[in-house]
Order: structure tokens, then sequence, then C-alpha cells
């Protein structure tokens, strides 16, 4: 027969059996959590930098076509924005535009005439622009970036190429 004060000793490592694979299991559901949420964060914020680096550019272009480079003997060189939220949350936006081409259209305003192009009447005769937008923001995961002289960002870059 089985002596009762072994079948209690049985069930309390039973139970402290359980409580360690339950724990085991609970840390482990955890974790997966915890880097699926970092992935979603991490790729939401990079969809966003990616749709406001389009939308920038688009933004550029119409901020170029409108210009009056008659009455201004410069041309529009940079756009900077800011959107979003102060500081950590939001996103900086830096656009930089050069202007390749014919100078004598955009009232020399630093175009440069590629060699290559030099004889080609089709390009010679037009204006094209190189738009570089960056899109730089801070990871929401990332504590050390959040600090205010933390200089951990991420940035997006998009270069377009735009015959006016």
């Amino acid at each position: 027969m089985i002596n009762p004060k072994q079948k209690k000793a049985f069930s309390m490592v039973t139970a402290i059996f359980v409580i360690f694979v339950m724990s085991s299991v609970t840390m482990l559901i955890m974790n997966i959590t915890g880097k699926t949420v970092k992935a979603t964060t991490h790729q939401y914020q990079k969809e966003q930098a990616q749709l406001l680096a389009r939308s920038y550019t688009e933004l550029a272009i119409l901020y170029v076509i409108h210009y009056d480079r008659t009455a201004t003997p410069d041309c529009l060189q940079t756009i900077t924005d800011h959107f979003g939220g102060a500081g950590a949350n939001g996103y900086d936006i830096r656009i930089n535009i050069q202007y390749i081409g014919n100078s004598t259209l955009l009232n020399g305003c630093g175009t440069t005439i590629a060699p290559w192009a030099a004889t080609d009447v089709g390009f010679n005769s037009s204006i094209s622009i190189v738009i570089d937008t960056f899109v730089t923001y801070k990871d929401f995961d990332d504590p050390s970036a959040l600090v205010a002289n933390g200089d951990r960002n991420i940035t997006f870059h998009r270069r377009t190429l735009q015959k006016l």
C-alpha cells in the first residue's frame, strides 16, 4: 500500500511541475507577442515614411511647376517640413531639388547640361529635375532613440527624376 505522506508529496511535486510548465509557456507567448508588436510598429513606421516620401515628392513637383522663375533669379532648391507629433513622434522631411537641362530656360538658376547631352536637341531644349526626398524618424521601440540627444534616426530616401 502507498503511504499517505508519499501521496501528498507526489501531489506537491506534480503541482510545482505544472506551475513551471505553465509559466514557461506564458513567457514564450509574451516573448512572441512582444516581437510581433515590435515588428508591426516597425512596418507601420516604414510604410508611413514611404507614403510621406511619395506625397512630398509630388508636392515638390507642384512647387517647382508653379514657382515663378522669371521674378526671382534663383530657383527652388530645398524644402523642409515636419509631419506628425512634436519631437520623437514625428517625421522630419527634407527635399533637395537639382535642375538638369538648359539654364537659359530657367533664368540661370544653377542648372547644368550634361556633356553627353550637349548635342542632344531634345534634352537640351527641356528641363528636368532630380528630387531627393529624405524622411527621418525615430524608432518607437528603441528607448535610446527617444532621448533628446539620441541620434539613432532611421532615414528613408527616395530619388525621383521628373521632366518639366
